[in-house]
């Protein structure tokens, strides 16, 4: 098992500097070989406070440049609101620049309005996003690209710098709708699953990617699927609880304005490691079990004192030691 971070970036009553520093904080904390966090992911998000970073390959940018060892990425760049073309010329820069320590994680657009406001087709929105990952893997795979498509039409040309890493950037994708699960594993490209799902959506997912894989005679042998999860450990279990409700309200009433919120808070508290030391084990040994991950990511933003969120972090890092 392997383990990382990512970054969600909500800016509740922080300033936006406090919620950037918190994240340029605890990733310099654990670049040193003391740590065995190896990937930081950076969230994607648009238009409100529930997440800051509208371009996450540029703050992935800032963050490889300030360390030495972590893999470092967006965790969903919408590909399909973007020029892929653009896309490509970026990953492929970051890829030469760190050494091959970028990491392209990429997603559909999972939002509507986004999709209107960007000014793409909601009706074609699958053929669209297939468009933009062909034109983006041609390029960080071969260092030139091409399309004649109902979307894209240029000739051929060469994305500059070409990529430090032979194949390109590693790749994950996350899984958003089973269409995309579907096309995912007959690339047998690894999902990142949304912390925010359900843990039955995720399997769900997980057993769709098997199942079309299988059918379609993909070897996923050397796949590695990620499992975000949401931290906050106390002593007290009812203060975890009710400061990760308080920092998920404003992002849940935005994301499921047709749900019941508190369910769907209550979902995510029972079903991510929130609580005290005992009371998250077996829930994340069913994750695992039930999505087949071979990568944990974990998010400690909603843990407001930050010396006690590095006193998690730690004391989780050594659990990891003791367990390799």
């Amino acid at each position: 098992m392997k383990f990382g971070l990512f970054f969600l970036n909500f800016q509740l009553d922080n300033s936006s500097e406090e919620v950037l520093d918190t994240m340029i904080n605890t990733v310099s904390f654990i670049d040193n070989d003391n740590y065995h966090f190896d990937n930081v992911y950076i969230n994607e998000h648009h238009f409100s406070k529930n997440g800051i970073i509208g371009s996450p390959i540029t703050a992935a940018s800032f963050l490889l440049g300030l360390t030495k060892k972590l893999h470092i990425g967006s965790l969903n760049q919408v590909i399909t609101t973007h020029h892929p073309v653009r896309v490509a010329e970026e990953a492929s820069l970051l890829d030469q620049m760190s050494d091959g320590r970028f990491i392209l994680g990429f997603s559909d657009c999972n939002s509507q309005f986004e999709m209107t406001f960007f000014k793409r087709e909601l009706t074609s929105q699958q053929l669209q996003f297939e468009a933009c990952y062909d034109i983006i893997n041609e390029a960080i795979t071969t260092g030139y690209c091409q399309a004649e498509n109902d979307f894209f039409n240029f000739p051929k040309i060469s994305i500059n710098p070409h990529c430090f890493t032979e194949t390109g950037p590693k790749q994950y994708i996350i899984a958003t709708s089973e269409s995309v699960v579907k096309w995912a594993a007959k690339k047998a490209i690894p999902l990142t699953f949304k912390w925010d799902d359900s843990l039955l959506t995720k399997e769900k997912y997980s057993s769709l990617y098997n199942m079309t894989a299988k059918e379609h005679h993909v070897d996923i042998s050397m796949v590695e699927h990620q499992l975000p999860l949401i931290v906050n450990i106390n002593d007290n279990g009812f203060l975890a609880r009710e400061e990760t409700k308080k920092y998920l309200a404003s992002y849940i009433a935005e994301a499921y304005p047709d749900h019941d919120q508190e369910i769907k808070i209550g979902e995510i508290i029972d079903e991510n490691a929130i609580g005290t030391n005992d009371d998250y084990y077996d829930s994340t040994l069913l994750a695992i079990s039930k999505t087949g991950a071979k990568r944990i990511l974990l998010s400690f933003e909603s843990m407001g004192d930050n010396s006690k969120m590095l006193s998690v972090i730690n004391e989780i890092n050594k659990k990891i030691i003791n367990n390799m």
